[in-house]
Formats: structure tokens, C-alpha cells, sequence
């Protein structure tokens, strides 16, 4: 199991564990269907939802050259089926080539860290590789394994305008600033990080955006996904759980050094306040 890297209050939303699987001629929608089926007492409901697309961190062979390749498999009719449990603060995604196992913030809920949200995953994928086996021709194994982590920060929290973005991402953005005769109305920025030496990449993505479902609130978010491929040589399993650690690692500790000082005392402040 990872290390958990002490950061008290982090204004995370949504973490993603996931395992991408080599496609399975046998594995239908139905199967998926039967899938969810035995376990809709705990996960009650169930919706579908696009493919997601398989994705390839692979590297070129020129020095400083690299690609992520994105397959669609636009005539399949095969989906995703999405089921959540009665809480709904948990989530597992299924398809034929991907699990994908949430969890999604509620009100008034404690950030559950990884060391608590991994066995759920673990467990999940127990059972699937399980009802696969039984159920189909073939079992999944893993070429991918990838960590997503959503933060939002409130307006009047870490920043108070857009221009105090930069101070908030220093080491990313740098100090920014204000401009006579243009105000700052928004961004989207992206950045791409090799895990080196080539086991993967770092993506990160942070945006100006209102969030909520109901009452809307702007906010910057933050989202950080870590993707490697799974080592083809000895148990792909010890390999997938290398992976997903040093994902969960690198997106902790980017997350901290590409934060600033001011931030982190921020958010550390409030997880006192919380706990009074």
C-alpha cells in the first residue's frame, strides 16, 4: 500500500481508481447488466453512459517525443453501465475494457483517503475478474492503470479574484498579475508530465468554472490524472497495484508542490477549524 503523504484538509471532490483490460469478445452488455445484478441491493442504482475511450500513454522513439493515443471504437454497440450506491458517494463504472471505481464528495462529508478508498476498488475488482471468469471467455487483464484527482476551491477561499490564480499555482503559473485595460475573465490550461524514466504521465488541467448542481459557485478545479501502463512481465496484478500507488504518490505530492505555501496554510486552517 502507498504512503500517505500528510496534507490535512485538501479540497478534493472526486477521486477515480481504474483499471483499463484488454478488450473481451465475450463480455456483453448483458454480462454487465447480470454484473450489476448481483450486487443491486448495496448499489441500487444503475444508469448507462457513453464508452470511454481507451487510452495508451506510449512514448516515441525520438528523445523529448512523446504521444497518448486515443482509440474509438465507433461502431461497437457496446456501453458503460454506471451504478452507485445508496449513499451516493460511491460509484463503479464498467465496459468492456475498463473499472473504474468513484468517489464523489457529499455535503457535510470527510475526504476519505486513499488508504480506505483503495481496498473498496481491490474489492470490486475481485469480483468482477471473479464473475468474468465465470461468465465469459477470457479474464481482464490490465494494460493501464490511471488515478484521477478533482479539486475545487471556492471563490473566497485560497483566491478572491481570477487574477490571484497565480499565487495560488506558483511554480505552474507563476505570480500572474493585473493588466491595464483588460480584465481577467477566465482560463484553461493544461500540462503533461513524464513519470520518469517513461512509466507514465502526469496530466494536469485547471480551469475557471462554476460548479453545484443546484446553486452554482465559482470556483477554480483542479484535476490531476496520473496513467501508466502495467509491466507485461510477472503477476499484472502486483503490477496494477505498483501503478496505482505511484499515481496516488505523484498526484499527492504534485499537488503540494505546485500549490503555494499561503494555500496549503489555508486549507490546514480550515481542517482545524472543522475539528473544534
Amino acid at each position: 500500500m502507498a504512503t500517505e503523504v500528510t496534507f490535512r484538509f485538501p479540497p478534493v471532490v472526486e477521486t477515480i481508481l481504474s483499471m483499463q483490460f484488454g478488450r473481451l469478445p465475450g463480455l456483453t452488455n448483458g454480462h454487465l447488466g447480470g454484473f450489476w445484478g448481483q450486487r443491486k441491493a448495496e448499489w441500487p442504482s444503475v444508469s448507462d453512459a457513453p464508452l470511454l475511450d481507451e487510452t495508451f500513454e506510449t512514448f516515441g522513439d525520438e528523445p523529448g517525443w512523446s504521444r497518448a493515443f486515443r482509440l474509438r471504437l465507433t461502431q461497437d454497440p457496446s456501453g458503460r453501465v454506471q451504478m452507485r450506491n445508496k449513499a451516493g458517494d460511491r460509484m463503479i463504472q464498467v465496459q468492456n475494457c475498463r473499472l473504474d471505481y468513484n468517489w464523489i464528495a457529499q455535503p457535510d462529508q470527510a475526504y476519505p483517503r486513499y488508504r480506505t478508498v483503495r481496498p473498496e476498488f481491490d474489492a470490486v475488482l475481485r469480483e468482477f475478474r471473479g464473475f468474468v471468469k465465470e461468465h465469459c471467455s477470457g479474464e481482464p487483464i490490465p494494460n493501464q492503470w490511471e488515478v484521477t484527482y478533482v479539486n475545487h476551491m471556492p471563490k473566497g477561499t485560497v483566491w478572491r479574484e481570477l487574477e490571484d490564480v497565480g499565487t495560488v499555482f506558483p511554480s505552474l503559473l507563476g505570480c500572474g498579475g493585473r493588466q491595464q485595460g483588460i480584465g481577467f475573465e477566465g482560463f484553461h490550461a493544461q500540462w503533461r508530465f513524464e513519470i520518469v524514466p517513461r512509466r507514465g504521465r502526469l496530466h494536469v488541467a485547471i480551469q475557471h468554472a462554476y460548479v453545484g448542481t443546484q446553486q452554482k459557485k465559482e470556483a477554480i478545479v483542479m484535476m490531476l490524472t496520473a496513467r501508466g501502463p502495467v509491466e507485461k512481465e510477472g503477476d499484472e496484478l502486483v503490477a496494477l497495484d505498483r501503478g496505482l500507488n505511484l499515481g496516488h504518490d505523484l498526484i499527492v505530492t504534485s499537488f503540494v508542490g505546485f500549490t503555494s505555501e499561503e494555500a496549503r496554510a489555508y486549507w490546514n486552517r480550515e481542517k482545524s477549524n472543522a475539528n473544534e
